[in-house]
């Protein structure tokens, strides 16, 4: 990647922005019971050079992206201007989500299952969903290596629910099984090991 292709903003010594990614990274820190670096953010200055950076056209309701240990995120002065966000407390909780992914990916090597990836992401930042259909929640594993709109409702549904049901520390024993190699049939075994139910359609329709 090479910067001078897009117009960015580089987060440096900006107090509000250090302090907030300070209490950011004391939050997660505790909540995985891990510390990394703290991130480069970047602030990208349209949704043109934000396209330019995913290498393809952006939904305009997507503001920010993790790669390594670099925060991609649409600069808060043209945020709401940029995307169809009507309300600046977003780009924070965007931040926070992001952030999260760097722990998550720290951990595992790896984003797979998006929807847990994502579904602790939103937690952690509190992005509440709405609950989804009941059949998009009987189907987490299509969102094993796939993106898409739901996966954000799926990912949080089922997230909020394993914690609040069986505890974090179960979550984040999960978490640590899964590695750069892991399969979608290794981690249902797994999952399944931990909780003591699987991911088909008929055993999740009995918890929900």
């Amino acid at each position: 990647m090479r910067s001078h292709f897009f117009q960015l903003h580089i987060v440096r010594q900006d107090k509000k922005y250090e302090k907030y990614l300070n209490s950011c990274r004391e939050n997660l820190g505790k909540w995985f019971g891990i510390n990394v670096l703290m991130p480069h953010v970047l602030f990208v200055q349209s949704r043109k050079d934000y396209n330019k950076i995913m290498g393809r056209e952006t939904s305009s309701w997507v503001t920010g992206t993790t790669m390594n240990n670099t925060i991609f995120i649409l600069d808060p002065k043209i945020y709401i201007k940029e995307s169809s966000h009507d309300d600046i407390k977003r780009f924070w909780k965007v931040l926070k989500h992001e952030y999260a992914h760097i722990y998550y990916n720290n951990i595992t090597g790896c984003s797979v299952p998006r929807w847990l990836n994502e579904g602790v992401a939103c937690y952690l930042a509190e992005q509440k969903k709405e609950e989804p259909s009941r059949e998009s929640l009987l189907n987490p594993n299509i969102y094993f290596d796939k993106g898409g709109k739901d996966i954000y409702v799926v990912g949080y549904f089922w997230v909020e629910f394993l914690i609040m049901k069986y505890g974090k520390s179960k979550l984040l024993k999960l978490i640590k099984t899964i590695n750069s190699k892991t399969t979608k049939n290794k981690f249902n075994a797994d999952f399944k090991k931990i909780y003591g139910f699987g991911l088909t359609k008929q055993e999740l329709s009995k918890k929900i």
